[in-house]
């Protein structure tokens, strides 16, 4: 495998440039277990290297596909009641990585001064990274607490406190807010695959959502009510402007031709 081989898997449909870094990894550790038993003499795969601009061109962009503001409150109706809820619910109102949701811990939240701190991420590559640290600066922010969110929290508090006198010794402690009754944490996969199964029983969404298209959707309402791009862009922790203003672009365009359609009638209608 040289380094076209490489730049040549990124070629593949949906492929971005983690996943591609995941799998030069796993292709490294399963050569060197192949020098060490005699197999190959060298290990080819230290020698490939990784065209980061073509990586950008071909991912694939999760933030095209989103929510509005009606889709939005109907996934929420759609899905109370299901375990993911919070979680949901939480991604949308303050635009999170699905990295940040699950790294969300109560040593985050000040449930007296009603502030949320986003400063935990869990991640996954060839191994599950649960670190105390955000993506880029940033996306360390902080969030006021609105007074229904802080009984929400509270409920979900007392509800891990039932669940803990439930198993018992069999509850694992943790300090994150989003994870299974026994206490156990979700694996990083677990949200996108629960969140593709609940919008599927919703036919009247869009299908070909992702979970990140949550944290896009939150950008969606941003701008329908208004606000700014800076606003919109400080609020879900946009490192790059390029990306909320893509985002807010669309919004835009799409006002535009529903302001356009609603002239257009009033002018021109069936005789």
């Amino acid at each position: 495998m040289d380094g076209n081989d490489a730049q040549h898997k990124t070629k593949s449909p949906g492929l971005g440039k983690r996943s591609v870094r995941d799998i030069k990894a796993v292709l490294i550790n399963v050569m060197n277990q192949a020098m060490s038993e005699g197999v190959i003499h060298k290990n080819p795969a230290l020698d490939a290297t990784l065209n980061a601009q073509l990586a950008r061109k071909t991912a694939f962009k999760e933030e095209d596909t989103f929510f509005n503001y009606e889709e939005c409150k109907r996934f929420l109706q759609g899905a109370k009641g299901h375990p993911l809820y919070e979680y949901f619910y939480f991604t949308i109102f303050f635009g999170l990585r699905r990295s940040e949701a699950l790294g969300l811990k109560w040593s985050n939240i000040n449930l007296e001064l009603r502030k949320l701190t986003i400063a935990s991420t869990v991640t996954k590559g060839t191994v599950i990274h649960r670190e105390n640290a955000v993506k880029t600066a940033s996306s360390l922010r902080d969030y006021p607490l609105a007074p229904e969110q802080v009984v929400l929290l509270r409920q979900l508090k007392e509800r891990e406190d039932e669940f803990r006198k439930i198993f018992g010794n069999a509850y694992c402690e943790n300090d994150y807010v989003f994870k299974h009754d026994d206490g156990s944490l979700y694996y990083p996969d677990y949200p996108s695959s629960a969140f593709k199964k609940l919008v599927k029983s919703m036919p009247d969404l869009p299908q070909n959502i992702h979970l990140h298209g949550l944290r896009s959707s939150c950008v969606s309402i941003l701008v329908h009510e208004g606000l700014d791009i800076k606003q919109i862009q400080k609020w879900v922790g946009h490192a790059d402007p390029e990306t909320t203003l893509k985002i807010y672009t669309k919004v835009k365009g799409e006002q535009a031709k529903d302001e356009v359609s609603a002239k257009m009638s009033s002018l021109i209608q069936l005789m």
